[in-house]
């Protein structure tokens, strides 16, 4: 049995439920309560949260054969770009993941990632070996404070799994971050380029309050303080923005970018899609239909885009020519 995410699910017509987006990226959970005790997780240790979901979305079980089967029917029928596995920190969960991807890789060619928190280089290593083409790493926390109050002790030691994951397999792996734990916009910037530099793309997420979680009653980030956290990510990855470029108050907040045309760059609204690996939309991971869009699980309208680029709350004199 595996879990698979209820838009997922629908995809693959395991279960009908009604979507204002459908998932471009096929998600699947292998293992249950993680040992770890990320304080945002409904998988977390301590969570008082069911154990059927993640972020806010449900999970529900169905036999791994009969995944793999519509999992190559969808590719066949082009309603897929992707496969992606989330493996919880549960004892034997890595060797599980590993049996779940070479199932997969037997029965379809979709593209694959795993989102892990890797516990060695050498684990990075098997999967790709085993036919893993992305390898999503959860940092999650901005900054080493965050990280021990959120995460828990193992900061140094993930860094340094992310910088040999560059050097060994450069365009490889994704690195998460979550904007609202506590950071400044100037601390999840220099992340994002620490990120950049490396050659790791950057999973964006914006923080979500699950019931029964230690941060449950925690809000989501400002919607203005994401857009330009989004913004910037656009910016650094696309344009070769730099902290040099950015203005920031005594709080740290984004106050200006010092590059003319940057809302030129911006008018597309690509910069305010879900951002992850190839495909991934994730629809309403963070969101509620109907709600607060803080990633947009398909490309934005012009109005839209425009209405983004005001949320983001900065003076139109802050404009200069992109490079």
């Amino acid at each position: 049995m595996i879990r698979v995410s209820i838009g997922t699910a629908s995809v693959l017509g395991l279960c009908r439920i009604p979507m204002a987006a459908a998932p471009t990226t096929a998600y699947l959970m292998v293992g249950g309560r993680c040992v770890m005790n990320c304080a945002f997780c409904a998988q977390g240790r301590e969570s008082q949260s069911s154990n059927g979901s993640l972020s806010r979305i449900s999970w529900p079980e169905f036999p791994l054969d009969k995944v793999c089967i519509q999992l190559r029917k969808a590719e066949r029928q082009g309603k897929l770009d992707r496969c992606c596995i989330q493996v919880t920190a549960e004892r034997d969960s890595y060797q599980q993941a590993i049996r779940v991807v070479k199932e997969i890789r037997r029965t379809t060619p979709l593209p694959l990632s795993i989102a892990l928190l890797p516990a060695d280089i050498s684990q990075v290593a098997e999967l790709i070996e085993s036919g893993v083409d992305r390898v999503g790493i959860g940092l999650d926390a901005a900054s080493e404070r965050l990280f021990r109050e959120c995460k828990g002790p193992h900061w140094d030691h993930m860094l340094s799994i992310i910088e040999k994951a560059a050097e060994r397999f450069p365009g490889l792996a994704s690195v998460h971050l979550i904007v609202g734990l506590g950071e400044s916009e100037r601390e999840m910037l220099a992340r994002m380029l620490w990120v950049h530099d490396l050659g790791h793309g950057i999973g964006l997420f914006a923080f979500t309050p699950v019931r029964g979680t230690a941060l449950a009653e925690r809000p989501q980030p400002a919607l203005a303080q994401y857009r330009r956290v989004q913004a910037a990510r656009w910016l650094i990855t696309q344009h070769g923005a730099r902290l040099a470029h950015c203005a920031f108050n005594g709080r740290g907040a984004l106050t200006g970018i010092d590059l003319v045309g940057w809302r030129d760059a911006l008018a597309n609204g690509e910069a305010f899609r879900t951002v992850g690996c190839p495909g991934c939309n994730r629809p309403f991971y963070n969101e509620r239909p109907g709600g607060t869009m803080y990633n947009y699980p398909r490309a934005l309208t012009a109005v839209e885009a425009r209405q983004c680029i005001q949320e983001m709350g900065l003076e139109s004199a802050d404009a200069c020519l992109l490079p």
